[in-house]
């Protein structure tokens, strides 16, 4: 075999190849593709709605000022999807090594191997986004509904006189009258696969594939200490930010100095806390290894000294949601207190950003199953050699189930802080309070909504325990004492 005679169909047959392991991973690249997709859609009708569309029963889609809000939040969606989809490589890891060195094995170059992933990524994810496309113009005909609705409406007749009328009209829960170009329609199909493939490509960077085996370098150097000075700094920071603008005098007149200091503040948090996730998890495990005799606590805390970067890459996602979800909450306590109780516009918003958080953490969660996954299938050969050596597998288990639990626990109480103090940074701790009688404010503390924060938290860290006890299907097989005859 050599580069002339691995021509296109055969490249497509030998990816399309596999046995169940194989189906299985083609099958979360395309439904990881069809949401992305979808959403990339919804995004797009959203930005197409024009002045004759319309009208619209939720006002972030029926005031054109708010539209880019909402656009912003199904692209961020996205992102989780993404890194799923990326992850999902790596589902059935030992068959496919197992058959890319046979292609090595049979003369492929390490280049035309390289290529057969890529396409088997890239038709999976066409697969997805394809369907998406159909499920996506076939179920706006079919939701394409206008309802009726009488709301009321006050008109300022004079300075002292008001008139209140009933006006009936038709409305749309979504943008289905908008038509989407067929360039828009192509792109947006075209758009998944390309990024996936791509992403494929880039993975295989740091892959040796050989006769052998497949070999993947991983990083050697210990997490250093930066990302988590960065995250202190920005933490401190936030939580003496309304001290400083009092105490120079800008917290009303320097409006957009305090806003861009206290959301520098905010991208501090965010870039230490998902960098120095990795340290975090190499400290807690040598806390724990030195402080415990469990034998499952120790399995745990020696795999998160040894791979902290595989703690961190699975939590990444999930610490995110929570860091924006409880910003979010923080600023929904400011603007809740600030507005009238009977305009429920604000409520109504922040509840749809309440959704579309809980959408981020089950995307989020997805990828952490994929990676919880991944950590056990590359193990393989340890995990068989623990069961060989008499090691129980409950006690396997456990340790699989504390190497997340420990280090995710404490990293979604920094991240939940962080959260509330960069809102309380970026809307301040004190805001005029509104009064229905009088209809003017009062100065008042913005209380700090603990409940709905630890509420985020709990659910977030449920989910990931969760789901890292539906990863440990993959662990039976991976402690079969024939792992041990295998190329690892």
């Amino acid at each position: 075999m050599n580069a002339t005679t691995l021509r296109p169909r055969a490249v497509v047959r030998l990816a399309a190849a596999g046995g169940r392991s194989d189906r299985l991973r083609i099958a979360l690249t395309a439904s990881g593709s069809a949401l992305a997709t979808i959403l990339l859609f919804l995004a797009a009708a959203v930005a197409l709605i024009e002045p004759e569309n319309g009208p619209y029963r939720l006002e972030v889609l029926d005031q054109s000022g708010l539209r880019p809000g909402v656009i912003i939040s199904l692209l961020l969606l996205c992102a989780p999807l993404f890194i799923f989809v990326g992850q999902c490589s790596r589902v059935g890891a030992p068959a496919r090594d197992r058959r890319l060195a046979m292609l090595r094995m049979a003369g492929a170059t390490p280049g035309e191997t390289a290529k057969v992933v890529a396409v088997e990524t890239g038709l999976a994810s066409a697969i997805g986004s394809a369907s998406a496309a159909a499920i996506f113009l076939v179920g706006r005909k079919l939701v394409d509904t206008v309802h009726i609705a009488t709301d009321s409406v006050i008109t300022q007749i004079d300075e002292t006189t008001t008139q209140e009328s009933n006006v009936t009209q038709g409305f749309r829960w979504l943008p289905t009258d908008v038509a989407l170009p067929i360039w828009v329609i192509v792109l947006l199909i075209a758009v998944v696969p390309v990024l996936a493939t791509v992403a494929s490509v880039l993975a295989l960077r740091k892959v040796l594939i050989s006769p052998f085996g497949v070999t993947r370098t991983v990083p050697t150097q210990p997490p250093t200490a930066l990302p988590a000075a960065l995250f202190l700094i920005g933490t401190i920071g936030l939580a003496v930010w309304s001290i400083v603008e009092r105490a120079l005098g800008i917290a009303t007149s320097g409006l957009a100095l305090r806003t861009g200091v206290a959301f520098a503040l905010f991208l501090m948090c965010v870039i230490g806390l998902l960098m120095g996730s990795a340290s975090l998890a190499a400290s807690v495990g040598r806390l724990v290894a030195s402080r415990t005799n469990q034998p499952s606590l120790l399995i745990a805390s020696r795999r998160m000294i040894a791979a902290p970067y595989t703690s961190s890459r699975a939590t990444a996602s999930v610490l995110l949601a929570v860091l924006i979800g409880s910003a979010i909450q923080g600023v929904r306590a400011n603007f809740l207190i600030g507005t009238d109780p009977t305009d429920t516009f604000y409520a109504d918003t922040f509840t749809l950003l309440n959704g579309v958080l809980i959408v981020a953490i089950a995307l989020s969660a997805a990828s952490l199953l994929v990676t919880s996954s991944e950590a056990i299938v590359e193990r393989r050969r340890t995990l068989a050699a623990l069961v060989a050596a008499g090691t129980p597998r409950r006690t396997l288990v456990r340790s699989v189930l504390a190497e997340t639990l420990v280090p995710i626990v404490p990293s979604i109480a920094l991240a939940s802080i962080a959260g509330v103090l960069a809102a309380r940074g970026l809307t301040g701790t004190r805001t005029s309070k509104f009064d229905p009688v009088t209809g003017n404010g009062a100065d008042v503390a913005v209380p700090i909504p603990w409940e709905r924060v630890l509420v985020l938290g709990a659910a977030a860290t449920a989910v990931c325990v969760a789901l890292t006890a539906l990863s440990l299907l993959f662990l039976r097989r991976s402690t079969s004492l024939t792992e041990l005859r295998t190329a690892a």
